[in-house]
C-alpha cells in the first residue's frame, strides 16, 4: 500500500521519474478546504493503492515549495495532478468527493496504457 508522501523541491523526482501513475495534491496549511478535504485524499490514496500497484500519492506544500508550484502553474487549492511517466496528464482544481476524485482519477488511467 502507498504512503502519502511529502515532496519538495528536493525530492520531486520521486514522482517526475515513477514509471507509473502519481497523484500530487497541492495544499497549504492556511488553506481551509485544503485541510477539511485532506481525510478524503487520504481515503482515495489508501483505497486506489490497494487497487493498483501503478500508482502512488503525495503532497506538496506550495508554501514551502513554491518553485514546484510556479513549475506546474498550481495558483488555486487545492489543486491535485496527475502525471503518467512523468508528464501531468490531469489536472483537479478545487475540493472533490471521494467518488468524484475516485472517478476523475481512474479515467486517466484508463485513457494510458500501463500494466497493473
Amino acid at each position: 500500500m502507498s504512503q502519502l508522501i511529502e515532496y519538495n523541491e528536493n525530492n520531486h523526482s520521486d514522482y517526475e521519474w515513477f514509471d507509473g501513475f502519481a497523484v500530487i495534491r497541492f495544499y497549504a496549511d492556511w488553506c481551509a478546504p485544503c485541510l477539511q478535504n485532506f481525510p478524503v485524499f487520504e481515503q482515495c490514496a489508501q483505497q486506489m493503492s490497494a487497487q493498483h500497484d501503478n500508482i502512488k500519492f503525495g503532497k506538496v506544500n506550495v508554501d514551502q515549495s513554491p518553485i514546484l508550484t510556479l513549475r506546474y502553474n498550481v495558483y488555486g487549492l487545492p489543486s491535485t495532478l496527475m502525471f503518467y511517466q512523468g508528464q501531468i496528464i490531469k489536472r483537479i482544481a478545487g475540493v472533490k468527493t471521494l467518488h468524484e476524485l475516485q472517478t476523475l482519477i481512474e479515467q486517466a488511467m484508463q485513457a494510458y496504457p500501463a500494466d497493473d
